[in-house]
């Protein structure tokens, strides 16, 4: 029987007519929405949002539009001031630039790391879908470019689903331009080469893609070849060494040894760094270090190879935590599965590279999508708290104008007030304002800010 006649009137046939049709109708939605010459483009916010966003009053912000001659787009009979993004970021400079020696006074305007302040990298992640995971990744990454930091956006979910928030296509990503370009073993990409700037100033994006299903798989497959050539290079090496200490040897012979040994520490790098599949992102990031004071990496919900170097590479690990008992469960086997492998990954380097390249992390928790009426979910969260460390103070409430702006890829920053009942508008923000300020605060911490 030929594979065509076995397929016919099976599951397989079935799933590939099902994606068939669900791609091609995906696709063209994809093509209204966002067509491939179409550009997404961030609202103007009005003076007291604006104002609140700089940490002054809308009277001095408009002042200081006025002293700078900045041109506002004033809307309506009452002539109401609407800034935009950029507008703003020019404010804060501006302000930043008159406090001259008041280091804090400047600081507070214009916030972006200083001097000997490192690169602070966060990573959202749970292996259970549903924990809300993008939606806190992409309101945290837009909440700090509102606060005038410097921030990337790391999709390294193949779903793209953060990506597809700031308007991109992943389907429609050439792999040369996605982040899977970046890691790839073979003619890997600069991270800076990838990375695409957005809509929304201060904001930077690297896409995922199903490209980087490709990375799961071939992964592991380069990191066992590579425990494979490491001894054979280790011996060369050692061999090499023994020939330069002998007596009488030649300078022409020890400038090819030199030469020699050159070529076989550059290939146990390569091996090393293949081995070491988990270090790879981090690798990744050195590249682009100096451009950004945050890089926020939204990872799949699994704990595969992606999760695993966004987990290592990150400063600050966020889980995510839908408060049912079903999710606790989740959660804990989670605990379990990353205990083990951050054990390798610990005494792996340790043993490769040296203690030296381990650094301390923090390890947060976020509960989300929190009904906070719901007695059940209060008692969880209360077990919650009483049983873990660092869980935020705030939740990240469950709201429908959350979900409403989601439905038209926006975030409740993006999503214009009016759109929405004004309370239950009013009520998310407020709640994805106070958890975004608690990690804000743990990232000023780390810099030494009070």
């Amino acid at each position: 029987m030929d594979i065509e006649t076995l397929e016919r009137g099976t599951m397989l046939a079935q799933m590939k007519a099902d994606h068939k049709a669900l791609s091609s109708t995906l696709a063209a939605l994809a093509q209204s929405q966002f067509p491939p010459t179409a550009d997404k483009v961030l609202r103007k916010f009005p003076a007291s949002e604006a104002a609140a966003y700089l940490g002054i009053t809308p009277r001095y912000l408009a002042l200081s539009a006025d002293e700078m001659g900045l041109q506002i787009e004033k809307v309506g009979r009452g002539e109401r001031r609407h800034y935009a993004l950029e507008q703003m970021n020019q404010i804060r400079a501006y302000l930043a630039e008159k406090a001259g020696d008041d280091t804090a006074k400047a600081t507070f305007y214009d916030p972006r790391r200083k001097g000997d302040e490192e690169l602070q990298i966060i990573a959202c992640s749970n292996f259970k879908g549903g924990s809300a995971k993008t939606c806190t990744s992409v309101h945290l990454a837009e909440y700090l470019a509102l606060q005038g930091y410097r921030v990337l956006l790391v999709d390294l979910d193949p779903q793209g689903s953060a990506s597809s928030m700031l308007g991109v296509v992943p389907e429609l990503v050439p792999e040369d331009e996605s982040l899977f370009a970046a890691i790839r073993y073979n003619e890997p990409a600069s991270l800076s080469d990838v990375v695409q700037k957005t809509y929304f100033a201060n904001l930077d994006l690297a896409v995922g893609s199903p490209f980087l299903t490709e990375w799961e798989f071939f992964a592991p497959h380069y990191a066992t070849l590579a425990g494979q050539e490491e001894p054979g290079i280790r011996n060369r090496i050692a061999d090499i060494e023994d020939e330069r200490k002998q007596k009488g040897i030649s300078n022409t012979r020890l400038r090819e040894l030199e030469e020699e040994l050159n070529r076989e520490h550059a290939a146990l790098s390569d091996c090393l760094q293949r081995k070491l599949y988990f270090t790879r992102l981090q690798l990744a990031f050195e590249d682009v270090e100096a451009d950004y004071d945050v890089i926020i990496c939204d990872t799949p919900p699994s704990l595969g190879y992606l999760s695993n170097a966004a987990s290592f590479a990150a400063d600050h690990l966020l889980v995510t935590i839908h408060p049912q008992w079903i999710d606790c469960e989740s959660m804990a086997q989670y605990l379990a599965t990353s205990i083990a492998h951050n054990e390798f990954f610990e005494s792996t380097v340790a043993k490769q590279l040296g203690p030296e390249y381990l650094v301390p992390k923090t390890l947060q928790y976020l509960i989300t999508r929190h009904d906070n009426t719901s007695r059940p979910e209060t008692d969880v969260v209360t077990m919650l708290r009483s049983q873990l460390q660092n869980v935020f103070t705030s939740t990240m409430l469950r709201s429908s104008a959350i979900a409403e702006a989601g439905n038209v890829q926006q975030t409740l920053y993006e999503a214009d007030r009016s759109n929405f009942n004004g309370k239950t508008y009013d009520r998310a923000l407020d709640s994805l304002n106070k958890v975004n300020e608690e990690m804000e605060q743990i990232l000023k911490t780390y810099w030494g800010r009070s």
